[in-house]
């Protein structure tokens, strides 16, 4: 690889990471207020599931927003491109969720905070991807 293909790549990288920091930042400090302000791990679990249900709502959201863009790409392209990539990239991810978030759970042992792990980290993969996605929205 020569110098300039490497700052161009490094660039856009982090442009990326620029646009996807105030989702995650957005996440954690979500996670840290459940953990600040319950007092039981029940009451942790309990807070972390009513904002994992509102990630993923937002997720959605965002998700149909995206959905919709790539359908009219490849409507308008005469291609049919976007939208089955989209599709394949959605299956993978919830995959790499499932399998990534089962792993931070089993890292915590059978402790009491593995399901709170869990959730904790299905939180910031969608925060995540919900920042990603909305690099490809701009404007809407």
């Amino acid at each position: 690889m020569n110098g300039e293909y490497k700052v161009k790549k490094l660039l856009l990288l982090s442009s990326l990471l620029a646009l996807m920091v105030p989702c995650v930042s957005n996440a954690q400090d979500t996670i840290e207020q459940c953990y600040k302000s319950a007092t039981t791990t029940s009451a942790v679990r309990e807070c972390l599931k009513k904002e994992l249900q509102q990630s993923r709502d937002e997720y959605r959201e965002t998700l149909e927003k995206l959905t919709q863009q790539a359908g009219e790409l490849d409507r308008v392209t005469g291609r049919n491109e976007a939208l089955p990539a989209l599709e394949k990239a959605n299956t993978a991810f919830d995959r790499y969720v499932a399998e990534q978030c089962r792993f931070e759970e089993k890292m915590m042992g059978s402790g009491s905070g593995a399901g709170a792990a869990n959730l904790a980290c299905q939180i910031n993969l969608l925060h995540v991807r919900m920042g990603s996605i909305e690099s490809h929205l701009g404007g809407q």
